[in-house]
């Protein structure tokens, strides 16, 4: 808008040319005349539409450039560090360099010092060869006198030693005699240790085997327990099956009932109307009878009528003896439905003590879960702060050896042997640390299994599960057994 106002007042702004002498410097001087935009045509609401979109463009624009600044000065901070790290390392490399033409210059002056320790060593050995090629002639003479003279000392000296080996032999004799005394005493005493420790084995042997035996009986248990569980979901699908089974034997009888009693009356009323037909018959034959007396000739179909109509009364007679086995078939059914009502009486009464023991055992449940919870945090505390003093005791050591390492400027042999000594320590722990948090996993995921199995029985029981383990931990993700208790499958 301003740049359109702008535009709109300069036409009128604009000087006038100047006559005379200053015409051409004022023509000089003035501006060039602006090009016409394309927001001189505009009218007030568009340009202030266009004001509103420009100046969220130039936030945006102004976003976008502090963006740009920022990740700018994040990457001159990176240069700017990646530089200095360069600088520290060209010289820590120059420090090696002249550490290395050092131990060159000072291997070069000892490589001097040894080339002459080495001639003159020579030197004296030629001046002590002479001396010994000198003195070698006087030296033989004198060693054969000697060695005459050594070897009859040597002779002497022969028969004193065969003399002492003989006494040393009569002494040994009595030394070895006194030693197997002593070896027969230890061998006794060693004895008598090594029944004493095989008599402490046995005993804790024995007791580990009791203890053995105490762990077979609990995974007996267990298992005892596990196929009761089986057992009880069996109890319970049957229990659902013959409840499915008694209203569909139930629902049949109904219907069968319901049929026949329809067919009961059906029957009544063409009993009924057999007998007014038996009587309307009676009637004709009686009419018949008088009419027969006056009418002989139709004789032979009055006959066949009155032969017909037997055949209907026989029907009837079978009509009856249907109607009254009906009515047999549904006394035996109503006693069969008595029987099934009483056994239905007996299955509430179970259910009614198997939902008692479901309360009770569920009370229980709650109670061990919850001990074991208790349980669990106070062992997952103890390791915490277990951790903790642990890593603080770690940190204090690094810290010390650190600073021993440092002050003692040891061989990098020993430093390597003493830092994979820490890496072994630090392994055990980890492992132990591991150890410990795999037995939690595993008493947490006996804790949901066991929970999965009383809500699959309590569900098999038509129990709502909603709100019965709501203040219970959540379950894992996975579903296997975790070596307690596992949910048996019928």
């Amino acid at each position: 808008a301003a740049c359109g106002g702008a535009s709109a007042r300069t036409p009128a702004a604009m000087p006038g040319k100047k006559k005379g002498k200053k015409g051409k410097k004022g023509k000089k001087d003035e501006p060039p005349p602006e090009e016409p935009s394309e927001f001189d045509n505009m009218d007030i609401e568009t340009l202030k539409e266009q004001i509103g979109d420009l100046k969220a463009k130039v936030d945006r624009a102004q976003l976008d450039r502090n963006q740009v600044q920022l990740d700018r000065d994040t990457i001159q901070t990176f240069y700017d560090i990646t530089r200095k790290e360069v600088r520290d390392y060209e010289m820590h490399i120059a420090a090696k360099d002249r550490e290395m033409e050092l131990m060159e210059d000072n291997h070069r002056v000892e490589v001097r010092v040894y080339v002459q320790k080495v001639k003159h060593l020579e030197y004296e050995h030629k001046n002590h060869m002479k001396r010994v090629g000198g003195e070698r002639t006087s030296t033989v003479f004198e060693e054969k006198e000697e060695h005459t003279d050594r070897e009859v000392e040597m002779r002497k000296a022969k028969r004193l030693l065969k003399t002492e080996l003989r006494e040393s032999e009569m002494v040994n004799a009595e030394e070895i005699r006194a030693m197997r005394t002593l070896h027969d005493k230890n061998l006794t005493k060693m004895r008598s240790e090594f029944e004493k420790n095989m008599a402490t084995l046995q005993d804790k042997y024995e007791s580990r085997v009791g203890q053995l035996r105490a762990d077979l009986e609990l995974r007996r248990k267990v298992e005892i327990h596990e196929i009761e569980e089986r057992k009880n979901l069996h109890i319970n699908d049957l229990l659902h099956n013959h409840e499915q089974a008694f209203n569909d034997i139930k629902k049949y009888y109904n219907d069968i009932t319901r049929d026949n009693l329809k067919l009961i009356r059906d029957l009544k009323g063409e009993v009924a109307e057999m007998t007014k037909k038996a009587a309307a018959n009676q009637k004709l034959m009686y009419d018949i009878a008088q009419e027969n007396k006056r009418l002989s000739e139709p004789l032979k179909v009055a006959v066949a009528e009155v032969e017909s109509l037997k055949a209907g009364l026989k029907d009837a007679e079978k009509d009856k003896l249907s109607l009254k086995n009906a009515k047999a078939r549904l006394r035996v059914m109503e006693s069969q439905i008595k029987a099934l009502e009483a056994e239905h009486e007996t299955l509430n009464r179970s259910f009614a003590t198997v939902e008692a023991e479901r309360v009770e055992l569920y009370d229980q449940f709650e109670a061990t879960v919850k001990a074991v919870a208790r349980r669990s945090e106070f062992k997952n505390m103890i390791l915490e702060r277990k951790l903790d003093g642990l890593t603080d005791d770690f940190e204090r050591k690094q810290e010390q050896l650190n600073q021993v390492l440092s002050a003692a400027n040891l061989d990098p042999a020993v430093l390597a042997h003493v830092a994979s000594r820490i890496d072994s320590v630090l392994d055990e722990r980890n492992a132990m640390q591991r150890e410990l948090q795999y037995s939690i996993a595993r008493v947490t995921k006996a804790h949901n299994d066991v929970r999965r199995v009383y809500e699959a029985k309590l569900s098999a029981l038509g129990v709502p599960v909603e709100g019965e383990f709501a203040d219970l931990p959540a379950p894992t993700s996975t579903t296997g057994p975790a070596g307690l208790v596992a949910r048996p499958t019928v």
